[in-house]
């Protein structure tokens, strides 16, 4: 998205020489609509989030918008027993963390005496709670703290980190919403977006399968010398073909998550420290789908969701892990409209890592085994098949989205410093931008969005375009 963004900007200010070097088979990263008996489910980006962004600007031009959004959390809340909680303590519960969340926001122009992380904050606030709940019953408490767990977990998946405890709360309250409506479908896929940010650009202006090895760029632009085509440009993009493209200004637009784990050997020399404290403080979870499908419906078709609350762990229990842990990382089903005889379950953290690493029979199996218990039903079917998403596995994604962490905090960073031009020298003492960073994580306020991704991208270009028209003529590629 972030690239897409870049390309666009800059070909709309008249710079003609641009190309997209994109690593997969497909343009728009961490979008990804599959195909499926005559509709679709989105392995990647769900929603569009708010409308006042280039993103939703787009699908509403070109009517990909869907009549439907979508709720998360809906009930009912079922225990591992099959017990269903009941709906208003359910409701009085979300209610007082979504209060504590909106607390929390008040720390984001805070330079001192801010919380260590957003899990702590919850926590202690929560506890506050607790202990003022002087009528409750100590069953009463324990189910509000199994419903804390439950929130838990849902912050978890929802800020892609494994844990709260990391979560920067300083920054918890700079996401901005776009207003309008949140949770937008797209009636043919998110990838229809994706059609229309492609659809006029330039023949072969991006080239896919073309993952790139290395980035070579020169501290010092080099004069130019006969017989080697590259030595007036700055910067040299090598692929893993062995392809390279020389070029005066990159923009590099993959996930947080690829240049935490590429950087060190990716680029020659290595991105100055500033860049690389920022990249390896930032967090980068994971998070994944698993899509569960059915000849029909075994439910009520009322049912929206089955949203499942466990015990409240012993921090003693040094009990071997069952085979399916991994679904204590996960928070419950729910119904696609859409699709409805199709469940989806959201995965986050160490789980999906792991569940990543499974058979998708076992999957399937290990979420039936589940289900069987909480809805009190050893006849409830295995699914014929599931179809699932593997975000960490994938070497040029390595996740879900970014998230600021309290480390960030403690060295005073964040995603804004991301957005800081690497320059080399040239004549005159002038410096030239030679490499910018993009992408959701870029966004200081639309982090963990495509819309975000795709205005980060916007914002660099807009950047080059302006270094180009105060030094016209001066370079041509």
């Amino acid at each position: 998205m972030a690239g897409l963004g870049a390309a666009r900007e800059l070909l709309a200010a008249g710079v003609p020489d641009v190309l997209i070097l994109e690593a997969q088979e497909k343009a728009g990263g961490r979008v990804c609509t599959l195909p499926v008996e005559a509709g679709h489910i989105e392995l990647g980006a769900q929603w569009i989030h708010g409308e006042d962004n280039p993103i939703y600007q787009a699908a509403h031009k070109h009517n990909l918008l869907s009549n439907t959004t979508s709720v998360e959390g809906l009930g009912p809340y079922l225990k591992i027993d099959g017990t269903e909680l009941c709906s208003s303590l359910v409701a009085h519960v979300s209610h007082k963390i979504s209060c504590i969340l909106e607390d929390c926001e008040e720390f984001v122009n805070c330079n001192e005496n801010y919380p260590p992380s957003v899990g702590q904050y919850l926590r202690d606030r929560f506890q506050e709670y607790i202990d003022c709940c002087v009528n409750d019953s100590p069953e009463d408490k324990i189910l509000k703290w199994e419903l804390f767990n439950w929130h838990l977990r849902f912050q978890e998946i929802d800020n892609s980190c494994t844990n709260l405890g990391s979560l920067s709360a300083k920054d918890w309250g700079k996401y901005k919403f776009t207003g309008g409506e949140d949770c937008i479908n797209l009636s043919e896929g998110y990838s229809s977006v994706i059609d229309v940010l492609i659809q006029d650009l330039p023949e072969k202006i991006i080239h896919f399968n073309s993952p790139v090895k290395s980035v070579v760029w020169n501290e010092n632009l080099p004069s130019k010398s006969a017989g080697n085509e590259c030595s007036v440009f700055p910067v040299t993009v090598i692929c893993e073909d062995g392809s390279a493209v020389c070029a005066s200004h990159v923009i590099v637009t993959c996930s947080i998550g690829f240049l935490k784990a590429n950087h060190q050997n990716m680029f020659k020399p290595s991105l100055p420290s500033s860049l690389t404290s920022v990249i390896e403080a930032l967090g980068f979870g994971v998070v994944d789908k698993i899509f569960l499908f059915y000849d029909e419906p075994w439910w009520d078709s009322k049912q929206q969701a089955f949203q499942i609350v466990r015990t409240v762990p012993d921090k003693t229990d040094s009990e071997p892990k069952e085979a399916d842990w991994w679904l204590n990382d996960f928070t419950g089903f729910d119904v696609l409209s859409h699709k409805p005889a199709i469940l989806l379950a959201w995965v986050g953290g160490n789980g999906a890592v792991h569940m990543e690493g499974l058979d998708e029979d076992v999957v399937g199996e290990h979420c039936t085994n589940l289900l069987r218990k909480c809805v009190k039903n050893p006849e409830t079917p295995l699914p014929k098949y599931i179809k699932r998403s593997t975000w960490f596995s994938n070497p040029y994604i390595r996740g879900g989205y970014s998230h600021t962490t309290s480390t960030c905090d403690k060295i005073g960073c964040g995603p804004k410093d991301l957005t800081v031009p690497v320059y080399c020298n040239i004549e005159n003492s002038e410096k030239h931008p030679v490499i910018l960073l993009a992408g959701e994580a870029a966004h200081e306020s639309h982090f963990s969005t495509t819309h975000g991704a795709f205005e980060s991208g916007q914002a660099q270009a807009r950047k080059l375009v302006n270094y180009l028209k105060e030094n016209e003529n001066k370079f041509t590629c």
